[in-house]
């Protein structure tokens, strides 16, 4: 069974069974309350005889007094207390009602009858008679009139019923159609993107919030983080098969040079292990970066907390002037701890990047400048390098894109072309901003921008 016919039936069944239940209880409560009222209304007569009675005994004879009181299709009838009955006095048809049994009651008692499917409400009340004797008076009478008002009753609300679960039975089905129509689209979509091999997104109503929409919006998003999952795993699967490419056969070739002279001439020997190992390291590098950029920003478990970006900056410096024996040099507009939100770690190898890229191009020394302005603060790499021509400097972030081959290359300098690409993806992940002047001869700057931080943690001088 179809999840759009499950809900028609179970919708349908539902509304007929709330229905018919709010129906059958309007009409028992109905139906108590009348006929309470009618025993309440009996009661009432039989006081009113049993007090008339009482007041006109010594006048008139009793049994042409209880004639007198004889209610219109019922009957009233006197019990001893020995068992015995004087005669019923009836009127209209109900001398079928002196047929039935009786017996003596000492206290008052109500109750509702039924002869031959004709309702009744017999009521017994203690009474003194003439001639002292505690006797039982039992009136009877009909109820027909109230019955027939149940029956008309009955007859509407089963009318009702019926009436009412036409347009039930309808909305169930627009219901049913409107909740699957969504799943129906997805399933639609889902089965085209298999066909197609074409990623695909729902059509969504603007004006909807509902947990269908809601539904829909999740569908197309998981569609987008696929699509471009995707995107990234294809042009990881082209750059990888592209770029690697190079140092492999570099690789290649010195292998086969030191297989055929390598154990003759050291020279050789010397070149080509010295080429296969600064190989293999970049290599390694560009690996290590395209699997990074091959992830998406929230597979790089970015943590944001407050960051001491003059602590860090600080670190790095040193560790960076340790490993490459660079002159680098770090200053602080702002005495102490300057306080910035930010991964740690994605901020400290974005820095190791840009420090990277200056050392690459340029001799002299790098200076690493910290500024705090307003609510953000900055950090500024500065190199006295070859800077970067006007029109190549909005390619640079561009992937595999390198400056000026000839020039980079004569000075030593060997990139993969992806590390300010990378620097831009963590930068986005982290919420900083990555900006970048250079003038051809003079230099280049990088400047990281973060939203500030207020802490109370204690300073950290610079070194």
């Amino acid at each position: 069974m179809s999840l759009r016919s499950k809900i028609y039936g179970y919708s349908s069944v539902l509304f007929a069974v709330l229905l018919i239940a709010v129906n059958l209880s309007v009409y028992l409560v109905f139906e108590r309350i009348s006929i309470n009222n009618e025993i309440r209304r009996v009661e009432a007569e039989a006081e009113s005889i049993v007090t008339g009675v009482r007041q006109s005994a010594d006048s008139i004879p009793p049994d042409d007094l209880l004639r007198a009181y004889a209610p219109v299709n019922g009957m009233l009838r006197i019990v001893h207390e020995d068992g015995s009955s004087s005669p019923a006095t009836t009127t209209g048809t109900s001398e079928r009602l002196s047929k039935l049994p009786y017996q003596y009651e000492n206290k008052t008692k109500s109750e509702y009858v039924q002869v031959d499917q004709v309702g009744y409400v017999r009521v017994s009340m203690p009474l003194i008679w003439p001639d002292g004797e505690v006797v039982n008076l039992q009136v009877t009478q009909s109820v027909a009139e109230t019955e027939g008002g149940l029956a008309t009753l009955r007859t509407v609300l089963v009318i009702v019923t019926i009436v009412a679960l036409i347009p039930a039975v309808v909305s169930s089905r627009i219901l049913a159609n409107r909740m699957a129509r969504p799943i129906q689209q997805m399933t639609r979509t889902m089965s085209d993107i298999q066909a197609s091999g074409q990623f695909k997104r729902l059509p969504l109503e603007q004006k909807s919030k509902d947990e269908l929409h809601t539904m829909g919006q999740t569908f197309n998003r998981m569609i987008e983080l696929l699509e471009s999952n995707f995107e990234r795993q294809e042009r990881f699967v082209s750059d990888a098969s592209h770029e690697l490419k190079t140092p492999l056969t570099i690789i290649e070739s010195y292998a086969s040079l030191l297989k055929r002279r390598g154990k003759e001439r050291p020279e050789v020997f010397d070149e080509a292990v010295d080429a296969i190992l600064s190989e293999s390291v970049r290599m390694r590098e560009m690996t290590e970066q395209l699997l990074m950029l091959a992830k998406q920003p929230e597979q790089m478990n970015v943590q944001l907390e407050p960051v001491d970006i003059a602590e860090l900056a600080t670190a790095s410096t040193r560790a960076f002037r340790e490993a490459y024996h660079r002159e680098v040099r770090c200053y602080s507009d702002t005495p102490g701890s300057i306080w910035a939100i930010s991964d740690e770690s994605k901020l400290k190898q974005m820095l190791f990047i840009l420090l990277d890229n200056a050392r690459k191009y340029s001799e002299d020394a790098i200076e690493v400048k910290l500024e705090t302005r307003g609510e953000s603060c900055r950090i500024r790499i500065v190199d006295k390098g070859i800077g970067i021509r006007e029109e190549e400097l909005a390619k640079v972030f561009d992937r595999f894109y390198q400056v000026d081959v000839s020039r980079t290359r004569s000075r030593g300098a060997r990139g993969s072309g992806l590390g300010l690409s990378l620097a831009k993806e963590l930068a986005g992940a982290v919420g900083a901003q990555i900006e970048l002047t250079s003038t051809e001869g003079v230099g280049t700057e990088a400047c990281i921008i973060l939203p500030r931080s207020v802490s109370n943690s204690p300073d950290c001088p610079l070194s």
